[in-house]
């Protein structure tokens, strides 16, 4: 039977509150399945009903749609996400799960694989793989950048829109343009109505960049520590260029499998959503 949506579920970490959606039944395979920038968790929603034999928590990361913002002296380095992802597999008390990621959240999904590898079966990775490597000597300026952003974004509203559709329709318009049906889904659970206007409730601090980037050998260090197999499908269409170091990086991750699918970004909540799902379906219960 194709695992159904089940319920809302919130977990807590660091003063917190994360919100998920839960799908499929316990005792199935534990998956954690985390959203793209600026995404939520209906992200999955049209790739999870292809599935079966799933027990998946489908996260909206800190900051994001209904999880709580960080505090005013914290921020959105991805490191944060991963004591976040810890924490939810611990409340659902698994000692070991698969990671499920699009974009920022194949990305988080990848560090946490290599900083915890002990806890992780298996690492799907949709469309992000690992950030891309910092200079030591840009170290400085980075977190003068960040302290900027921080403050210039931490003091920015969100865009206002007079109604709904107007909101959905910015994001098909996006700077990753996306599908009617697919931003509608995102909207569902991600735009909010306040004093008659439509807003995307993401912080905006999301916006800035991040404190600390790491160095090639850190980036290095990180991913020969992963053991457990990866999965990486990347789209033919998609406007994110690959990092000239791939090949590289393949090198320090000799068990990943990668492969390439018609569509873009989005594609595992857009048309080939059914094709993404047959591969996790074939990875996951392998």
């Amino acid at each position: 039977m194709p695992i159904e949506f089940v319920q809302e579920r919130t977990f807590a970490n660091n003063g917190i509150q994360l919100a998920a959606k839960e799908w499929g039944q316990a005792g199935d395979v534990p998956v954690i399945a985390l959203h793209g920038w600026l995404d939520n968790a209906n992200s999955f929603d049209r790739m999870l009903p292809f599935l079966q034999g799933l027990h998946v928590i489908a996260l909206d990361s800190a900051g994001h749609s209904r999880s709580g913002f960080r505090s005013a002296d914290s921020g959105y380095d991805i490191w944060q996400d991963i004591a976040d992802v810890v924490a939810v597999a611990e409340q659902m008390d698994w000692d070991r799960c698969g990671l499920l990621g699009h974009s920022r959240g194949a990305i988080i999904a990848a560090l946490v694989a290599a900083t915890f590898p002990e806890r992780v079966t298996r690492s799907m990775l949709i469309d992000g793989y690992f950030p891309v490597p910092n200079k030591p000597q840009d170290a400085a300026a980075q977190i003068a950048k960040a302290i900027s952003d921080n403050r210039r974004f931490g003091a920015l509203s969100p865009s206002a829109f007079a109604r709904y559709e107007d909101a959905v329709q910015a994001r098909i318009n996006g700077f990753v343009p996306l599908q009617p049906e697919a931003a509608a889904i995102l909207a569902e659970r991600g735009v909010v109505e306040s004093e008659g206007k439509f807003y995307w409730h993401n912080d905006q601090r999301l916006k800035a960049a991040s404190t600390i980037k790491f160095s090639k050998e850190q980036y290095q260090s990180f991913l020969t520590s992963i053991s457990s197999p990866m999965l990486l499908i990347q789209a033919e269409n998609s406007l994110f260029s690959e990092y000239h170091g791939q090949p590289e990086v393949m090198e320090w991750v000799p068990h990943i499998e990668v492969v390439s699918m018609q569509g873009s970004h989005h594609l595992h909540l857009e048309d080939q959503a059914q094709q993404v799902a047959e591969k996790a379906q074939q990875f996951f219960l392998l």
